[in-house]
């Protein structure tokens, strides 16, 4: 609940427009929860088994989210090459992912 309430903070700020930064880090500690919601869950027995792809796919898109602002604020930084990094890093979210299954 409390990775759910995080992304209700990042939503909001986003549709808000406020800073690329405020919305990178919303979005990396929405992620940082829900990584660890996936984690704790792993070993639970009596949970659907649809919680744990869920719990991944979000950690995964807010992560990507995180990368897309960050790399906006690299590029007002003309840190060009820090921005095509951030990137790529959404091309594949798996490979960059901690998360194993």
């Amino acid at each position: 609940m409390l990775a759910q309430a995080q992304e209700v903070i990042f939503l909001k700020a986003a549709s808000d427009k406020m800073k690329d930064a405020v919305i990178a880090k919303l979005a990396n500690q929405a992620a940082d929860f829900y990584g660890d919601a996936f984690k704790q869950c792993q070993y639970k027995d009596n949970l659907p088994k649809e919680v744990l792809p869920v719990l991944a796919a979000k950690h995964c898109i807010m992560q990507a989210n995180a990368e897309l602002h960050q790399s906006a604020l690299a590029k007002q930084k003309k840190r060009f090459g820090e921005e095509i990094a951030r990137l790529q890093v959404n091309l594949n979210p798996f490979t960059s992912s901690e998360l194993e299954t």
